[in-house]
């Protein structure tokens, strides 16, 4: 058995990390590793940072496999580290400021993160959002057109076919249900709320043929019937809002919500900051020297 199918074995009763921080570079006196199974000048790969790496289910020769992969990468990544170490300028090198730089907007962060988790108010009234949506009209203007649908596809041979059209062409409240029905027990797929809005250029991807209709022609009650090799399909548009028209209340409200909460989110923070501020200042634990 080679060394590495012995490492393969152990692997397989392991836990997986793979985490090249695990790859040791020796330095003075280093602690006992075992036995190296990669060594890049003075940068070792030893079995025991191997040990802990595995996939649960692989075969032997998938394990094996799976370890290889992982010493290629190792070797690969080192390698080119060294390179950019012998190549780099002392000044290049030098990366003391951009760490402390990044950990200091790492803390910063998860520090702002927990303050909005823990005193963030997310809750956003209707009154709210159609307050914001009547004072910024001017940034709802659609950019597509929008349309409220029955929407059905099924199958052309199923049984009752012609029911199912005259369901779908019928506008007797009545018939919604047999029509929901018939659409759970035959429809590939099918939309009947007709409270929500639906992005046109989706629903051209549903049905292709959409895209020979021309424009003008998609207008409130218009119904089109269409057939191909393997299924039926019907539309009817029960509402239409076009591209650079008023975009409905309904269909912003999500996008208002987040963007009032966003608003809550730095009128939060830039508060908690003057407080600190503030504080800091009061406590005399902040010197500015002219």
């Amino acid at each position: 058995m080679t060394f590495l199918k012995s490492i393969a074995n152990t692997c397989i009763i392991g836990h997986l990390l793979l985490s090249f921080s695990s790859c040791n570079k020796t330095t003075g006196v280093a602690e006992d590793k075992g036995t190296p199974v990669a060594k890049v000048n003075a940068s070792v790969l030893y079995a025991t940072d191997l040990k802990q790496i595995s996939q649960p289910g692989l075969s032997k020769s998938d394990s094996l496999a799976f370890v290889q992969t992982f010493v290629n990468k190792w070797a690969y990544n080192e390698i080119f580290y060294q390179q950019a170490v012998n190549y780099l300028t002392e000044e290049e090198l030098n990366v003391e400021k951009e760490l402390e730089d990044y950990k200091k907007e790492l803390l910063t962060y998860k520090f702002q993160t927990k303050l909005i988790n823990e005193k963030l108010d997310t809750n956003v009234t209707l009154a709210q959002i159609e307050e914001y949506y009547n004072n910024n009209a001017q940034n709802f203007l659609l950019k597509n057109n929008i349309v409220k649908v029955l929407y059905v596809k099924t199958p052309i041979n199923i049984p009752n076919i012609d029911k199912l059209k005259k369901l779908c062409y019928s506008n007797n409240p009545k018939d919604a249900e047999p029509l929901k029905s018939m659409c759970i027990q035959y429809a590939n797929n099918f939309f009947m709320n007709d409270n929500t809005w639906l992005m046109f250029d989706d629903l051209k991807k549903e049905m292709t043929q959409l895209n020979e209709v021309p424009e003008y022609d998609i207008k409130n009650g218009k119904t089109f019937e269409f057939t191909d090799a393997s299924s039926f399909y019907f539309l009817k548009i029960i509402e239409v809002k076009s591209k650079n028209t008023l975009s409905p209340l309904n269909f912003e409200k999500k996008n208002i919500k987040n963007r009032l909460i966003n608003q809550r989110k730095e009128k939060l923070i830039t508060a908690i900051k003057k407080d600190f501020f503030d504080k800091a200042k009061t406590n005399k634990e902040l010197e500015i020297y002219n």
